[in-house]
């Protein structure tokens, strides 16, 4: 099960994909801080948020497809339900200050992580998936809370 799988249990492509996907997240959650960036340290916290969008959808898409390749199931109408609550979360973030942005995309990524492991745990997802995605999801919600610190000291 989830709880005995590890991060080398993943497929490279699928772990290398999912570090490189990172990048745009660390690029934010450092960059901030940085003052040799000049004038781009103050794009860089909407680009993370447009990322973190994009992120969001995907992960939501994650359980659309699970959900389509599972047998139908009394849970396939509950499972399509939440595939498309990233996605309105993400769009919801676009309305708010930073700060409150991305504290909802964190306890979104957070949520979502969850909703993975137990999907993992169930058989829905492949047994690697979880381990992958809470390395995945504790770097994001690191780089996003940095930028909320910058945010609110600067």
């Amino acid at each position: 099960m989830a709880k005995t799988a590890k991060f080398s249990t993943a497929p490279f492509m699928a772990r290398l994909l999912g570090l490189l996907g990172l990048l745009p997240f660390l690029l934010g959650g450092l960059g901030v801080w940085l003052p040799i960036l000049g004038d781009l340290r103050f794009a860089l916290p909407i680009m993370v948020l447009a990322y973190a969008a994009l992120i969001a959808s995907f992960l939501g898409g994650v359980r659309w497809g699970a959900s389509m390749q599972n047998k139908p199931s009394s849970n396939q109408a509950r499972h399509l339900l939440m595939s498309i609550v990233p996605s309105l979360i993400a769009l919801v973030a676009f309305l708010l200050p930073l700060p409150q942005a991305f504290t909802l995309l964190i306890i979104m990524f957070l949520a979502q992580c969850v909703l993975d492991f137990m999907a993992t745990d169930s058989g829905e997802l492949a047994e690697w998936y979880a381990p992958l995605r809470l390395l995945l999801t504790s770097v994001a919600i690191l780089c996003m809370a940095s930028l909320i610190w910058h945010s609110l000291t600067h």
